[in-house]
Protein backbone atom coordinates (compact mmCIF):
# COMPACT_ATOMS: atom_id res chain seq x y z
CA UNK A 1 0.00 0.00 0.00
CA UNK A 2 0.97 3.68 -0.60
CA UNK A 3 -1.43 5.44 1.40
CA UNK A 4 -2.26 4.19 4.69
CA UNK A 5 -3.50 6.99 6.44
CA UNK A 6 -6.62 8.48 5.00
CA UNK A 7 -9.61 7.28 2.73
CA UNK A 8 -9.81 6.10 -1.37
CA UNK A 9 -13.44 8.07 -0.70
CA UNK A 10 -14.24 10.70 2.16
CA UNK A 11 -14.77 13.77 2.64
CA UNK A 12 -12.93 15.85 5.31
CA UNK A 13 -9.26 15.36 6.94
CA UNK A 14 -7.45 12.28 5.02
CA UNK A 15 -10.87 11.65 3.63
CA UNK A 16 -11.82 9.91 7.05
CA UNK A 17 -14.39 12.15 8.77
CA UNK A 18 -17.38 11.91 7.24
CA UNK A 19 -17.79 8.64 4.94
CA UNK A 20 -17.76 8.17 1.56
CA UNK A 21 -21.58 9.70 0.18
CA UNK A 22 -23.44 8.92 -2.95
CA UNK A 23 -22.49 10.43 -6.31
CA UNK A 24 -18.83 10.96 -4.66
CA UNK A 25 -15.87 9.71 -7.01
CA UNK A 26 -13.52 7.23 -5.47
CA UNK A 27 -9.70 7.51 -5.65
CA UNK A 28 -8.53 5.40 -8.77
CA UNK A 29 -6.16 3.68 -7.66
CA UNK A 30 -7.86 1.79 -4.87
CA UNK A 31 -5.51 -1.03 -5.09
CA UNK A 32 -2.67 1.35 -3.21
CA UNK A 33 -5.27 2.30 -0.25
CA UNK A 34 -5.73 0.53 2.73
CA UNK A 35 -8.55 2.02 3.74
CA UNK A 36 -11.93 2.96 1.83
CA UNK A 37 -13.42 5.13 3.95
CA UNK A 38 -13.36 6.52 8.26
CA UNK A 39 -14.26 2.57 9.06
CA UNK A 40 -13.58 0.34 6.32
CA UNK A 41 -10.48 -1.13 4.85
CA UNK A 42 -10.73 -1.91 0.61
CA UNK A 43 -10.88 -4.91 -1.32
CA UNK A 44 -6.78 -5.02 -1.43
CA UNK A 45 -6.91 -4.33 2.59
CA UNK A 46 -9.73 -7.42 2.74
CA UNK A 47 -7.38 -9.25 1.01
CA UNK A 48 -4.77 -9.09 3.42
CA UNK A 49 -6.63 -10.04 6.35
CA UNK A 50 -8.39 -12.60 4.89
CA UNK A 51 -4.60 -14.57 3.58
CA UNK A 52 -3.22 -13.72 6.97
CA UNK A 53 -6.18 -15.34 8.95
CA UNK A 54 -6.27 -18.59 6.93
CA UNK A 55 -2.70 -18.87 6.97
CA UNK A 56 -1.11 -16.49 10.17
CA UNK A 57 2.28 -15.44 9.59
CA UNK A 58 3.01 -14.81 13.12
CA UNK A 59 0.60 -15.85 16.47
CA UNK A 60 -0.92 -12.34 16.98
CA UNK A 61 -2.54 -13.37 13.39
CA UNK A 62 -5.09 -15.66 14.35
CA UNK A 63 -4.77 -17.13 17.98
CA UNK A 64 -5.08 -20.12 19.36
CA UNK A 65 -5.14 -21.53 15.51
CA UNK A 66 -5.50 -20.01 11.89
CA UNK A 67 -7.95 -21.48 9.36
CA UNK A 68 -6.03 -23.93 7.66
CA UNK A 69 -5.29 -25.77 10.96
CA UNK A 70 -8.67 -25.59 11.73
CA UNK A 71 -9.53 -27.25 8.35
CA UNK A 72 -7.22 -30.11 8.61
CA UNK A 73 -8.44 -30.98 12.00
Amino acid sequence: FTNTNSGCCGVGRNNGQITCLPMQTPCDNRREYLFWDAFHPTEAGNVVVAQRAYNAQSPSDAYPTDIRRLAQM
